[in-house]
């Protein structure tokens, strides 16, 4: 009964810990996107020329935002990433 109580123990201590950890990797955010959208993204290259295009106007980069949908196809937002 004790080498179970205590195997039990150290079983719930590891989830505590790994959860602890996860929790504060995930609430710490490193970067920030400040997003900038251009237009829309074209329909056969998407992310890579958006990202492109938005490094030749001097942003850290660019995707396709398909949350902020122009007429039917998604928007390329540019971001600069920002340490908090």
């Amino acid at each position: 009964m004790d080498t179970t109580k205590a195997y039990v123990t150290i079983l719930l201590v590891a989830i505590l810990t790994i959860s602890v950890c996860n929790y504060n990797i995930l609430a710490m955010p490193v970067i920030q996107q400040y997003d900038r959208c251009t237009g829309a993204c074209s329909r056969f290259y998407g992310n890579q020329q958006c990202y492109e295009n938005c490094r030749k106007v001097k942003y850290d980069g660019g995707q396709c935002d398909f949350v902020t949908k122009g007429e039917s196809l998604p928007q390329c937002c540019c971001y600069y990433n920002k340490q908090i």
